[in-house]
This record gives structure tokens, C-alpha cells and sequence, in this order.
């Protein structure tokens, strides 16, 4: 599209083109054991968005993304099928996999913290695996598994002041780790590294367990001095 401008001092007048984007292809989607119904459904949805298309385009266009046993399956039922909503329905019914709910529910159950994570990573993969394993689940089983796996560090600031949503859990979380970025950063330490308690070195207790280390090894030196 070109667009021509007049200058009101009789300056030349400027050309101004417009260069429409191609449109996305969405992925293929087959319907084999290893696809994920629900991811390739995200992904088609996004092309959607970007294109424009409405859900009757989404509906018109999606034979064009199918192949394989998914294209045989949607032509011996689009006849049955009248919006984009029923198509995502039937579609999930047909091809979801059995074991996606159990395998997200045992890596949510498993998930913490990596030592040199960032909380956004820890935060999104969490999200991630719960909207697999149970995608209606509350604000508050959100927070649970966000809270048992988070850093040890950050925990014990969370816990101060318990964060009641998983925006308050990322904004909270998130200053925590800064703080103690900047912290390493300004003592040259390491975030999880924990100092050493100049009291606890002189408790009775400890004193005691290193004085009888100290005469052990002095009583198994003296046979041999002999």
C-alpha cells in the first residue's frame, strides 16, 4: 500500500509504502503418539492471533494444518462439527494423551529450585507443568507447589509477610532475589552461601566434642612415642 503526503510550503510531496507482513503458517498436527494435542493447539492459536483470523477463519483454515490419521479424523466429522469451540473439544477427546496428566503431576511433584535458577524460570515451569497436570486448579494449590519448591533463601522471606496470590509470590520472590543478588554482588559472595555462626563455635557442647577428638588422637599417638 502507498500512501503519497503534500507539504503545504510546495516542498516535493513524500511517498509512504506499507509493507504488509506474510501471514504465519501454523505447525502440523498428525495425531501421533509423541504430539501433544494441547501444545499444538497453543501454537495454532497464537498463528491465529497473529494473522487475524477470527474462530470461524481458525475453523475454515485448520484442514490446511492437519495430516495423517488427524486430517482422516476431521474429514469423517466436519459435518459434526459447527464453531472452532467444538473443534478443540472433539479434537482433545480424540488425541489427548492418557499419560500427559500423570507425567506433569510427577515432575510438578519433583520440581524445586535449581541452585543457579532464576525465579521467573522456576515460576513459569511450575505454571506450566500445573496447567498440564490440572488446569483448573485454584490460586492456592498454585502457591504451594511455588512455595515448597522455591530456594531455601527466599523461602525464609516469603514466609514473613506469606504471599496470598502468584503475582504477589513472583513480585515478592523476585525483589528477594535481587536483594540478594546485590548482596553477592557487593560482598563478593554467593547468594546461598551461609555464614558461619561465631557463637555456635564456642558452645559448651562443641568444645567438649573437640576436646575429646583431641586427647583420642593423643592417646593413639603415645603407644608408638614409647
Amino acid at each position: 500500500t502507498m500512501t503519497t503526503t503534500s507539504q503545504p510550503d510546495g516542498t516535493p510531496a513524500t511517498s509512504i509504502v506499507y509493507v504488509q507482513a506474510p501471514p504465519r503458517t501454523p505447525p502440523n498436527f498428525s495425531g501421533n503418539l509423541h504430539e501433544d494435542v494441547d501444545d499444538w493447539l497453543g501454537q495454532y492459536g497464537r498463528v491465529a492471533r497473529l494473522n487475524g483470523w477470527g474462530p470461524e477463519q481458525s475453523l475454515r483454515n485448520v484442514y490446511f494444518a492437519l495430516e495423517g490419521t488427524a486430517r482422516t479424523w476431521f474429514e469423517n466429522h466436519e459435518a459434526s462439527i459447527s464453531s472452532w469451540q467444538d473443534f478443540q473439544a472433539e479434537l482433545r477427546r480424540t488425541f489427548a494423551s492418557q499419560q500427559r496428566r500423570q507425567r506433569a503431576e510427577e515432575l510438578l511433584q519433583a520440581r524445586s529450585q535449581g541452585p543457579d535458577e532464576g525465579v521467573t524460570s522456576f515460576v513459569e515451569d511450575v505454571l506450566c507443568l500445573m496447567n498440564r497436570a490440572d488446569p483448573n486448579a485454584p490460586e492456592e494449590k498454585k502457591l504451594r507447589f511455588l512455595m515448597r519448591g522455591v530456594k531455601e533463601t527466599i523461602f525464609g522471606g516469603l514466609v514473613r509477610n506469606p504471599p496470598i496470590t502468584v503475582q504477589d509470590f513472583i513480585t515478592e520472590a523476585t525483589n528477594i532475589e535481587r536483594a540478594l543478588q546485590a548482596r553477592a554482588s557487593h560482598y563478593q559472595r554467593l547468594p546461598g552461601v551461609a555464614a558461619l555462626s561465631t557463637s555456635s563455635c564456642n558452645s559448651p557442647d562443641l568444645r567438649d566434642i573437640i576436646r575429646d577428638v583431641v586427647r583420642e588422637e593423643i592417646r593413639k599417638l603415645l603407644p608408638a612415642a614409647t
